[in-house]
């Protein structure tokens, strides 16, 4: 058994195709569609409602790296791992831990509707649920399935998430979307110009991008296996799938086996070597402390005075995480770092408001 456990891992491992990047999110085999009954979860923006940032459970992990098993047994491993998304989504939807900020008046913007199409706990995901809390830009989110993906029938060809629907334009990948709102929403544009990185030449503009590039490519590869770090760690990250959702007992179940087993295995077995990852947890306090040592140095935000959007594309990863053991063991080991995300709650808000979540 434990041989075919071991085998179910690495043939699911072996699926990973996607980029290193931005937005990169899971893709799930046809076959699967028929699995379970479509879930749409909702989040209406009245005032300044966005959905809540919880952690990466199961599905932070597995929407890091975009891949798509196989075979069809391997499909009911990895794709049910990424249900625990829905259901970690509604678990924490009310929690409100922090203020956020008043929101912008619609008719302040060049738009009058914003929808984001995502995994509530994906990193990338909560990369532009911070650019868009900072701002205070009213948006609805639409919880994908991401067994169907039924929800984003209209992306033809893109289907991962984030994706970013403003009026009749469809804008994909996190970087993406966040370089877009910065050049619409009046405040970034301002604070563009105030960071000094509204010339592409500038050195506060070549920073950015070197640390946004540095999010993208490393920091969420090191953070996914210190989710599944142990067989236990793996387990509870897929607690929530017993309680919410709309699954059977049976279907719980074996969402919780298959996804925790399946994860860890991958975790510790292919993505910390395709990473050069050897110890996930001292990695991980040696990435934040590069960060708060190199990109925030002296001054309050790596944008200086203010944030930037790695700034906020790091805090956005970091504040997906916020309910799991590895959050705490960050913030205990590095100080500086648990001052700039303090920093950074302010600035963006440590729980966003969800109103009207519907299973």
């Amino acid at each position: 058994m434990r041989n075919a456990v071991f085998a179910l891992g690495r043939r699911a491992a072996s699926g990973f195709g996607a980029p290193r990047g931005v937005g990169n999110a899971l893709a799930v085999a046809p076959e699967m569609r028929t699995a379970f009954a479509p879930q749409r979860q909702i989040a209406s923006s009245r005032g300044f409602a966005t959905s809540a940032v919880s952690s990466v459970r199961a599905t932070g992990g597995v929407a890091t790296f975009g891949f798509t098993s196989r075979t069809k047994g391997v499909n009911l491993a990895v794709s049910t791992a990424a249900i625990a998304t829905s259901a970690v989504a509604t678990a924490v939807a009310t929690t409100n831990t922090t203020e956020t900020k008043e929101a912008i008046p619609m008719d302040a913007l060049p738009f009058d509707k914003v929808t984001l199409y995502q995994y509530d706990v994906c990193p990338f995901c909560n990369k532009v649920k911070a650019m868009l809390d900072f701002h205070g830009v009213p948006y609805d989110v639409v919880e994908v399935n991401p067994l169907t993906k039924g929800e984003m029938k209209f992306s033809k060809d893109y289907k991962k998430v984030p994706i970013l629907v403003v009026d009749d334009e469809q804008i994909n990948n996190s970087s993406e979307i966040m370089r877009w709102l910065e050049e619409k929403v009046p405040s970034a544009m301002q604070l563009k110009k105030k960071n000094g990185t509204n010339k592409s030449t500038s050195k506060q503009s070549e920073k950015e991008l070197f640390w946004m590039k540095w999010v993208d490519d490393r920091f969420v590869h090191v953070v996914t296996p210190n989710i599944y770090r142990t067989w236990g760690e793996a387990f509870d990250s897929f607690d929530y799938i017993t309680v919410r959702g709309n699954f059977n007992f049976f279907e719980r179940q074996a969402v919780r086996l298959s996804g925790a087993v399946s994860m860890y295995l991958i975790s510790q077995n292919v993505l910390k070597k395709r990473h050069g990852i050897e110890d996930e947890r001292k990695e991980l306090f040696s990435d934040l402390n590069k960060w708060t040592t190199e990109a925030v140095g002296g001054n309050a935000f790596c944008g200086g005075s203010n944030p930037n959007l790695a700034d906020l594309a790091v805090f956005g990863v970091l504040r997906a995480v916020k309910t799991f053991q590895t959050f705490e063991d960050a913030m205990a080991e590095c100080p500086e770092t648990k001052t700039w995300y303090k920093r950074m709650e302010i600035e963006v808000g440590g729980a966003s408001r969800s109103d009207g979540i519907e299973n």
